[in-house]
C-alpha cells in the first residue's frame, strides 16, 4: 500500500495532511515535493489553483505527467465553484487509476473545503454530520468564507444524508 502522510510524518508542502487513506491535501508542491509525493505512492495530483493567482506554477502539469502521474487542473475561485466543477473534482478522485490523490491549492483551504463536500456526498452525511466531521478535520469553511454558501447548498442538494 502507498505510504500516506500522517501527523507524525514530514510536511513537505505547506499544510500537507492526510484526510483519508486515499486523499491528502495541502499547498502548492514544488518539483522536489512532486518527487516526494511520487515516492510515497501518490498517483494523481489535483490542482485547484487558477492561472491568475500569484506564484501559479504553469510547469506543474508537464512536471507531474513527466513523472507518469495523473494530473487534473480544476481552477476554483468563488466565481468558478459550481456543480460542474464539483463533478469534475469527484470524477478526478474517483477515476479507476487515481488513488491515492494529492489535492492542492495555494495553502490547502480550497482543497479542504472541496474534499469535505466530496466526502459528505460520498458518505451520505447530513450537513450536521459534515459539520461535525469537518470540525474534527479542520476543514469547515468559516461563516464568512466565500465558499460557505456553496458548501451548505451543495450538501443539501446532493447528499443522501439530507434526504433521509
Amino acid at each position: 500500500p502507498p505510504k500516506i502522510f500522517n501527523s507524525t510524518q514530514e510536511n513537505f508542502a505547506m499544510n500537507t495532511r492526510a484526510i483519508t487513506n486515499h486523499i491528502s491535501i495541502g499547498g502548492q508542491p514544488n518539483e522536489n515535493d512532486l518527487q516526494t509525493l511520487q515516492g510515497k505512492g501518490f498517483r494523481t495530483i489535483i490542482n485547484l489553483r487558477d492561472e491568475s493567482e500569484n506564484d501559479y506554477r504553469a510547469s506543474e502539469e508537464r512536471e507531474v505527467e513527466g513523472r507518469g502521474l495523473n494530473y487534473s487542473s480544476i481552477p476554483i475561485s468563488p466565481e468558478l465553484l459550481d456543480d460542474m466543477a464539483m463533478q469534475r473534482f469527484a470524477n478526478a478522485i474517483d477515476a479507476e487509476d487515481a488513488p491515492p490523490v494529492y489535492i492542492h491549492c495555494a495553502g490547502g483551504g480550497r482543497a479542504g473545503v472541496l474534499t469535505l463536500i466530496y466526502l459528505a456526498v460520498e458518505n451520505g452525511w447530513s450537513l450536521l454530520e459534515t459539520e461535525a466531521t469537518g470540525k474534527e478535520l479542520g476543514l469547515v469553511p468559516a461563516s464568512d468564507s466565500p465558499y460557505r454558501t456553496f458548501y451548505e447548498d451543495y450538501i443539501r442538494r446532493h447528499s443522501a444524508g439530507e434526504r433521509s
